[in-house]
C-alpha cells in the first residue's frame, strides 16, 4: 500500500510540475499572472483519464474569449485545460457566491503568482 501511495504522491507531483512549465511558458506572454491548479489533480482523485485544469489570474488577459482562449491554449500541451480571468472578473464569481468559484479559491493548488492570487481573496492551501 505505501508504494502505490508514494506512486500516487510521485504522479501528481509531476502533474503540478507540468502546470508550473506552463505557467512559466505563460509568463513570456503576460506581465503578471497566478496559475491554480483545480479539480481532481488539485483534490488528489485524478485518474488516467483527467484533464490538467487551471485557472489562470491576469489583469492583461485579451478581452474577447476568443482571443483570451487562443492565448491561454498557445502555450499549452496535452491534456492542460486552462480558463482565463481578470482579478475584477474572479473577484466578481466569489462575491456572487458562485459555487465553483469558491471550490477553486479553498481547494485550489497555486503554482505561480502568490502576490496575483492574494488579491483574489483567501489564498489556497498547497
Amino acid at each position: 500500500m505505501q508504494k502505490l501511495t508514494e506512486a500516487r504522491r510521485r504522479q501528481r507531483e509531476e502533474l503540478l510540475e507540468q502546470a508550473r512549465r506552463y505557467a512559466a511558458n505563460l509568463q513570456t506572454l503576460l506581465a503578471s499572472l497566478a496559475v491554480v491548479v483545480t479539480g481532481s489533480v488539485a483534490r488528489g482523485d485524478f485518474n488516467l483519464w483527467s484533464d490538467l485544469d487551471l485557472i489562470v489570474i491576469a489583469d492583461d488577459l485579451p478581452p474577447h474569449p476568443l482571443d483570451r482562449s487562443e492565448l491561454l491554449y498557445s502555450v499549452a500541451t496535452g491534456g492542460v485545460e486552462p480558463r482565463g480571468y481578470t482579478v475584477a472578473e474572479f473577484t466578481h464569481l466569489l462575491e456572487r457566491g458562485v459555487p465553483w468559484a469558491k471550490e477553486i479559491r479553498d481547494q485550489g493548488v497555486v503554482v505561480t503568482g502568490d502576490h496575483v492570487w492574494d488579491r483574489v481573496g483567501r489564498r489556497p492551501p498547497r
